[in-house]
């Protein structure tokens, strides 16, 4: 190889090394607006949810809330909001892939945005147990954002796949395959819920879910470049008022996506401030 030539390359290779360089202080240092969900399961009524709302209004909102009630709940819930002007989003927790047809049981995307939904969980690990594929998650996805809604998308690992040290293969997978072939996912939020953990009273460590979130930040800053800088990671997983403030330190852990202690206005609010 010639002086030239040489010079040539060591040039090219300082300027990709700093260019890759500026590409992650750029995802990084990106300042996100933290987000806090509800996810109410198959939980609440008439009664509680006109409760929460009430309690809730009262409640000083310094992030971006949504709340996600069973579907039957959804028109109910939009109303409560806009009559006490109360500060928070309305997601739904389940979406078809499709707009209209015979899919008894099911709800599309129109018609979540029809009753006020501007939010819609998808791939939670309760849907993947009943049989919901990658495949089927991405077509949603895609669905969701051609709709107008914005997808929370929820990976994990199982227990079983974290003994086998299978953690960032398996959220990989769930990721690029729900985000195939979409060019723009700015409007996307990811939820990191491992399995082992939801429902069960045993969350991640705030490190260990820092170390997952800090991987899926690579994982979308390698195959969508800066954009991954804004996109909000939260974490799910038996979230509640005592372990909030832990995640809320950590660097990658832009909110939380919580069960169970949301279904009280009090306990719900405590998370949010831990936020602030």
């Amino acid at each position: 190889m010639s002086q030239t030539m040489l010079e040539s390359y060591i040039e090219k290779m300082v300027r990709q090394a700093v260019t890759s360089s500026l590409s992650n202080q750029l995802v990084t240092n990106e300042k996100i607006k933290p987000i806090v969900v509800a996810n109410w399961k198959m939980n609440m009524n008439l009664d509680s949810i006109s409760e929460f709302v009430y309690d809730f209004s009262k409640t000083n909102v310094p992030v971006d809330v949504v709340i996600c009630p069973p579907a039957p709940y959804l028109y109910v819930l939009n109303g409560w909001q806009i009559k006490l002007n109360a500060l928070f989003s309305i997601g739904a927790q389940n979406v078809h892939s499709e707009s209209k047809g015979a899919f008894t049981g099911d709800v599309s995307a129109e018609q979540l945005v029809d009753v006020g939904c501007e939010y819609v969980i998808i791939g939670h690990s309760e849907r993947r147990a009943i049989g919901e594929t990658n495949s089927f998650i991405h077509q949603k996805v895609k669905h969701a954002l051609n709709t107008g809604l914005i997808p929370i998308l929820c990976v994990g690992e199982s227990e079983e796949e974290r003994k086998q040290q299978k953690t960032n293969v398996v959220v990989e997978e769930q990721i690029l395959s729900a985000l195939q072939n979409i060019q723009d996912i700015s409007r996307v939020i990811i939820a990191y819920e491992p399995v082992w953990a939801i429902g069960t009273g045993q969350s991640a460590a705030p490190e260990q879910a820092q170390e997952v979130h800090h991987f899926i930040r690579s994982v979308l800053s390698k195959h969508f470049g800066v954009t991954a800088g804004r996109t909000p990671i939260l974490y799910g997983g038996s979230a509640k008022p005592e372990n909030a403030k832990e995640f809320s330190a950590m660097a990658d852990i832009n909110g939380l996506l919580v069960g169970g202690a949301s279904l009280k206005a009090g306990d719900f609010s405590k998370i949010i401030q831990a936020f602030c």
